[in-house]
């Protein structure tokens, strides 16, 4: 017996990662990394009850919130700025078709990992909810030359199934532009800037190398369609007529 049927493929829900590579003029990397590492010096957590607090002493991931964007002031930090508005924009073309014409709003803190100091660890998984598109960039990569060749050895930035479904143990034959798997890896070299949606989990793993920079900048998209959210003080004092 023959039954017509009809089908319908859907796509639901993806994700997506945008590696940019920058090739910069000499000298701008090693100024922003010399900017960012007193930048981290500055922000590390002294006592733990400080209320700007992220994190604590107990490890090198622990600083004060702070944005270094605006904390610092130097040309090098314009020019940071340009490429993020620039790739943010770009993602969203290539992701979504979208032509995004308003305000982006940013912030960053900086990552120093040190080898010497016993920080070329990685950074363990985590999401930044609170923020549309992160845009990360690294102005310093130093991995031995005889690193191993694996993603396990080389500070790898590895992004997860947001619907934590994990790998699928069937044959995946569809077509490249497509991913589905345990992770998907990208290694960061110097003048690398990832970008990617805040809700996707991500992290990064140890590097057998010298010292690495990571600037994460966080960033929200100013539209005419956001949440117009007010303080609960400024509301209350508006309708007392304060």
């Amino acid at each position: 017996m023959e039954i017509q049927t009809t089908t319908e493929f859907q796509v639901i829900y993806p994700a997506y990662v945008m590696h940019k590579k920058w090739n910069m003029p000499d000298g701008y990397n090693d100024r922003l990394f010399d900017l960012a590492l007193i930048d981290c010096e500055k922000n590390k957590i002294t006592t733990n009850d400080d209320p700007s607090n992220v994190g604590d002493t107990s490890n090198h991931l622990g600083h004060l919130r702070h944005n270094f964007l605006t904390d610092t002031k130097d040309d090098a930090i314009v020019v940071l700025v340009q490429m993020a508005d620039q790739a943010i924009r770009e993602y969203l073309k290539l992701a979504y078709e979208y032509e995004h014409t308003g305000e982006i709003s940013m912030m960053s803190d900086t990552f120093y990992q040190n080898r010497a100091k016993k920080e070329n660890i990685g950074i363990n998984t985590h999401t930044h909810i609170q923020t549309d598109i992160v845009c990360t960039y690294y102005p310093r990569v130093m991995l031995d030359a005889d690193a191993p060749d694996t993603s396990l050895h080389k500070g790898s930035l590895r992004f997860y199934d947001p619907s934590n479904v994990g790998k699928r143990l069937w044959t995946i034959n569809n077509k490249n532009d497509r991913f589905i798997g345990g992770w998907y890896s990208v290694t960061p070299e110097t003048g690398s800037m990832m970008v990617f949606e805040g809700y996707v989990p991500h992290d990064s793993t140890y590097f057998e190398g010298d010292e690495r920079m990571c600037i994460p900048i966080l960033c929200s998209l100013v539209l005419t369609n956001s949440h117009c959210k007010v303080n609960v003080g400024d509301i209350l004092a508006y309708q007392k007529g304060e």
